[in-house]
């Protein structure tokens, strides 16, 4: 690579888990980094996540579960610093049909043992594995207070170049979910509306659970320190913020058949969020403007392959010079 590159500041455009884990990522390698965002995290796709580390919805691919146990690894070590809002909980994932396990088990033997478990009526078999589970408000204000305390510098603003940002930094990533169907040019992008619950936690819940038997109505229950998530939906080109009560109706509905112990959940609000889908994710240099590297197109993985992601993004730019 031009061994001019690397000495001033990389720009990461977007902040949401992408954006902030690839931030840190590079100041890792001695980086100097400005993450530049329209809005502050609190206010992307990534702060209504459930937030849980789990391999779904995907064919085998290696790539993918590389990236996937390398967040697993990063998570599971953030587990244990105060603050951090992540914790590992167990996650019990059930089939209706006689799946003995997921096709991602294998590569993740060796860090984790799975359990088989007494499955409810209607299933055909399950698994139990420990797992990270993030609660988003805490995380992402955990990454924001890391990048900060290393010298990493924001910038609100609404970036309608790609090509003008790499004028002013050595390399710029694209990390802007949804933001690069127009920034990019990218026609693969889609939205997948997700909808979730907060409820009150029962005494005594503790752990996740998951029904994907269902690629519209994704059925899991998670829960966090004081609160507990219900979901959910999958809604290809849906762009509404309004939920109608016959669906809330039915998350509770759902979840609550999965896990009984959750009784009659008072939901505390209804969250919206806007998955960044694609048919896999972007994460390349770009061939046309020299110093732009992608990463994004995440869907419902940004917090599964967050990590691992980063680190690809890294090895793509390479250790600043004299570092």
């Amino acid at each position: 690579m031009d061994a001019s590159r690397g000495r001033t500041p990389v720009t990461v455009v977007g902040s949401g888990v992408s954006g902030l884990t690839t931030a840190i990522a590079l100041q890792d390698e001695g980086h100097p980094v400005t993450v530049t965002s329209a809005e502050p995290p609190s206010y992307t796709t990534s702060s209504v996540a459930a937030a849980i580390w789990h391999p779904f919805f995907q064919a085998p691919d290696a790539t993918y579960i590389r990236r996937a146990a390398a967040t697993y690894q990063r998570l599971c070590g953030l587990a244990g610093e105060p603050g951090s809002g992540v914790r590992r909980r167990t996650l019990t994932e059930y089939f209706r049909t006689g799946v003995a396990a997921p096709w991602w088990m294998a590569a993740m033997a060796d860090r984790e043992p799975f359990e088989a478990r007494d499955v409810p009526a209607g299933y055909a078999s399950s698994y139990a594995m420990a797992v990270p589970v993030a609660d988003t408000s805490r995380y992402l204000r955990f990454l924001v207070e890391l990048f900060g305390s290393r010298g990493g510098q924001f910038r609100r603003s609404v970036v309608t170049d790609l090509r003008h940002e790499t004028t002013t930094a050595s390399w710029v990533v694209n990390c802007t979910g949804f933001g690069a169907a127009g920034l990019a040019g990218d026609p693969g992008m889609s939205l997948v509306r997700g909808v979730v619950l907060r409820c009150a936690k029962p005494p005594g819940l503790d752990g996740c659970w998951i029904d994907d038997s269902d690629p519209a109505l994704p059925t899991y229950v998670v829960a966090r320190e004081s609160d507990v998530i219900l979901g959910g939906t999958a809604d290809p080109g849906l762009v509404s913020t309004l939920v109608p009560a016959d669906a809330v109706t039915d998350i509770v509905r759902r979840c609550t058949t999965l896990v009984p112990a959750l009784g009659e959940p008072q939901v505390l609000d209804v969250r919206v969020g806007f998955r960044p889908a694609r048919v896999d994710v972007r994460l390349e240099r770009d061939a046309d403007v020299p110093g732009l590297v992608h990463n994004y197109g995440h869907g419902g993985s940004g917090f599964t392959l967050s990590w691992g992601c980063a680190a690809d993004v890294v090895e793509l730019i390479g250790r600043p010079a004299g570092a």
